[in-house]
């Protein structure tokens, strides 16, 4: 497919953009432009896509060509370091033609993002020879031992989505013999490792999100460069060593409030919008009655939900860079309500769903109809640790109703209190 070319201006102020896209205007952006574009063919190949289990080869080159992969990758080594609100809204596209393809958009594009922060040793790896490398992540750790002049690291690793297009992959683990962090599923450490010191053994077969090609990793001994590894506490307190070199706004912005947004939350608004419209198309072409009050309503609540989460978001995401950009400041309160504000969402978004595929009624049930996929991808979303809003209910509201005096202490993946109340799921 050739992707045509945007008029858009790229160098519009920031500001004025962001203003932009708050209001849903996102003429300015060439990359959600390329998305938009991109739906009709991947709701096309949506039925032919959904049997196996990766993206189709020409899928994944339609993305690289319009340069979706990149919108938050380092402008050194050819990315666009567009805001995390451009990137939101491009998976949120992508996903309406095919949730699948915005689940491995949002997973690629936030490790972009976090390799910003590695070592510039490490990005001259990646991205040296070839801008175009794409790298997968299971954060989930194993344990690893520290060596001279680096690490070895033995293990296996599950859901590594988009593994069979990657070269690299981001891989977690505690390390031996050395204090592990408060409990949750990522570890202290991040290790990036070439595919030539790993296997991918392709077991995934799943009933939703099916062409995520969320893999396992195999690691056999691999020693990893110093360089090549970096600390969430060095991600979270924000001193990771390429933010020397990498400056801009973007990687000034909190990792874990950019990180929870990356995916599921717009998988999911995309899913449940791409099936809304499915619904409305069946309905037309069925001849069903368009003043049916029940499939009104369910179709109506639905897009609004849609609309209303991405601006609860968006406007969370403008006060992130206002704080980045030293114009205010947010209490981590509020950060652990943008949380949870996120965490949410896919929860929601399956419990609408649920009432479009009901209404879908018995021929909607046929495997020729898109509602099957979309509903078990919704439910697929629901299912990942960014998505355990309990526990971010947790950190947002659990010290203003502790009596106990506890100090409450802020950790990379949520709060906690000293000692230790809750035995915290991370991200």
């Amino acid at each position: 497919m050739t992707i045509m070319p945007t008029t858009a201006e790229q160098d519009e102020p920031r500001d004025r953009r962001i203003s932009a896209f708050l209001r849903g205007d996102f003429s300015s952006s060439p990359h959600v432009e390329r998305a938009r574009q991109l739906v009709p063919v991947l709701r096309e190949r949506a039925s032919r896509q959904s049997g196996l289990p990766r993206l189709l080869p020409e899928t994944v080159e339609d993305l690289k060509e319009a340069g979706l992969f990149k919108m938050l990758q380092p402008r050194r080594y050819g990315g666009a370091e567009t805001t995390p609100i451009e990137s939101f809204e491009v998976t949120t596209i992508l996903a309406e033609g095919d949730p699948s393809v915005g689940w491995v958009h949002g997973v690629t594009g936030i490790h972009h993002f976090h390799l910003g922060m590695f070592d510039d040793r490490a990005q001259q790896d990646i991205w040296g020879r070839d801008d175009s490398v794409l790298v997968s992540s299971p954060y989930m750790p194993q344990v690893a031992q520290r060596v001279e002049g680096g690490f070895r690291i033995s293990g296996g690793w599950s859901f590594a989505s988009g593994s069979d297009y990657c070269d690299w992959a981001l891989l977690g683990a505690n390390i031996e013999n050395e204090p592990r962090p408060a409990p949750g599923p990522v570890g202290s450490h991040v290790f990036l490792i070439p595919r030539s010191d790993y296997d991918v053994v392709e077991n995934w077969d799943v009933s939703g999100l099916k062409a995520t090609g969320s893999n396992d990793i195999i690691v056999s001994d691999a020693f990893v460069p110093d360089y090549r590894t970096l600390t969430w506490n060095e991600v979270h307190e924000g001193k990771g060593p390429g933010l020397a070199v990498n400056t801009d706004l973007l990687y000034r912005l909190p990792f874990f409030q950019v990180f929870s947004r990356a995916t599921q939350a717009p998988t999911s608004l995309g899913a449940l919008q791409g099936m809304a419209d499915a619904l409305v198309e069946f309905s037309k072409r069925k001849k069903r009655n368009p003043k049916d009050p029940a499939m009104t309503l369910a179709i109506a609540e639905a897009r609004s939900f849609v609309s209303e989460a991405k601006c609860r978001l968006y406007a969370n995401y403008a006060a992130l860079i206002a704080e980045a950009e030293g114009k205010t400041l947010l209490t981590e309160r509020q950060l652990n309500e943008f949380r949870f504000q996120s965490a949410i969402i896919p929860a929601r978004a399956a419990r609408y769903g649920t009432e479009l595929y009901r209404l879908a009624g018995g021929s909607g049930v046929y495997n020729s109809e898109s509602f099957g996929r979309y509903m078990t991808d919704l439910l697929a979303c629901s299912t990942h640790a960014t998505n355990n809003y309990q526990a971010r209910a947790i950190d947002w509201i659990g010290p203003e109703m502790d009596a106990s005096g506890a100090d409450w202490e802020q950790v990379p993946f949520g709060v906690v209190a000293k000692p230790a109340l809750h035995a915290q799921e991370a991200l």
